[in-house]
């Protein structure tokens, strides 16, 4: 089992039962008459590792995007962001589409923009999904969730260094300096939904992963995708790292870094002034105001155009189609957290003085 080898690991962890009770979410295999639930072959993505090595000239490094046709409207407002804050991130980028069709409409589209998107289509996704055909839209959903995780321990088994963005991203900055910074010391680095410096922690995703092809790395991520088989919780590869992962992240040899919300935003966090080097879409389930929401936040690192002046994001304005409480919410959670902080680093500064 995975959790097994997940087990190895970790130094001096206590023994921790494999099995646990699951929330809701669980998939019911009884209500698909025993069909076999649908997921990723354990393993590689095959033939990823060969094309990307036949588009790499020189630095081991690549970004990775899974898109399809629908969703390319996100991936162009993160190319464009690329292209004002970090052009040298799109010649290592690589848009992993599910057909040859999907791969045309984005070379067409992209075609006239003076920088060759690489794309790969992924045949093997084809044969997987249709092996599944008869599975529920949560199940499919769900495959290709942990798709990405399989994505990146293909690259970094190849000694590649892998950032996975999701499409509906925003680079705000160039975040290479970031990344180097990042993998100096750790070997899995991953934003987080909200949260300020450990408590992000507990509300990791994976919009955003960035590793490193260590030793460790490549253990780590060999037993994440392996996960795939075994486990039966909600929420896909986020739910094995919150509930088998995470919790025992400081007893790791792997390094793992949760960015937290001043790196990494989304809508539920981004304000102006945070300097968030990249911002995602999670927090609009609305694709319309989703899209209104990037297309703010590109314009703003867009060079200036003294024709159409930036205006402040208006977080109000998709409220209908974003969770504009659950930003509330986690802005008053924060603000108490930086009171606490602040009040605690008053108070070890009196001490400090008194003593001396």
């Amino acid at each position: 089992m995975a959790f097994v080898a997940l087990c190895a690991l970790v130094g001096g962890l206590a023994l921790v039962k494999a099995e646990r009770a699951r929330g809701a979410g669980r998939i019911d295999r009884a209500a698909l008459g025993g069909a076999a639930r649908a997921q990723n072959a354990p393993g590689h993505v095959p033939g990823l590792a060969e094309h990307v090595e036949s588009v790499t000239r020189s630095t081991k490094f690549r970004a990775i995007t899974f898109c399809n046709k629908s969703y390319w409207t996100f991936a162009h407002a993160l190319l464009e962001s690329m292209k004002a804050v970090a052009p040298s991130i799109v010649d290592f980028w690589t848009v992993i589409v599910p057909d040859e069709a999907t791969k045309e409409f984005i070379e067409k589209e992209t075609a006239g923009a003076g920088h060759k998107i690489d794309v790969y289509v992924d045949d093997d996704l084809r044969k997987q999904v249709a092996k599944f055909a008869e599975a529920s839209k949560e199940e499919l959903k769900s495959m290709l969730s942990w798709r990405r995780v399989h994505a990146v321990q293909t690259l970094v088994d190849n000694d590649y260094t892998v950032m996975f963005l999701e499409p509906d991203a925003v680079m705000q900055k160039n975040p290479l300096q970031l990344i180097h910074d990042q993998l100096t010391t750790n070997d899995l680095v991953l934003g987080a939904d909200y949260g300020l410096g450990t408590t992000a922690r507990k509300h990791a995703n994976t919009k955003v992963i960035v590793a490193k092809p260590s030793v460790q790395g490549k253990k780590l991520l060999n037993v994440w995708q392996r996960a795939e088989q075994t486990y039966s919780g909600d929420k896909a590869e986020v739910g094995f790292l919150l509930n088998d992962v995470i919790p025992h992240i400081d007893a790791l040899t792997a390094k793992i870094q949760i960015l937290d919300q001043t790196v990494v935003g989304n809508y539920l966090t981004h304000h102006e002034k945070a300097g968030q080097a990249i911002v995602t879409g999670m927090g609009c389930d609305n694709v319309d105001f989703k899209i209104n929401f990037m297309a703010q936040l590109l314009r703003h690192v867009q060079p200036d155009d003294p024709n159409a002046p930036k205006s402040a994001i208006d977080y109000e304005g998709v409220s209908a189609g974003c969770d504009y409480a659950g930003r509330e919410k986690v802005f008053k959670i924060s603000n108490e957290f930086a009171k606490k902080k602040m009040a605690a680093k008053l108070g070890s500064n009196k001490a400090t003085s008194s003593d001396e």
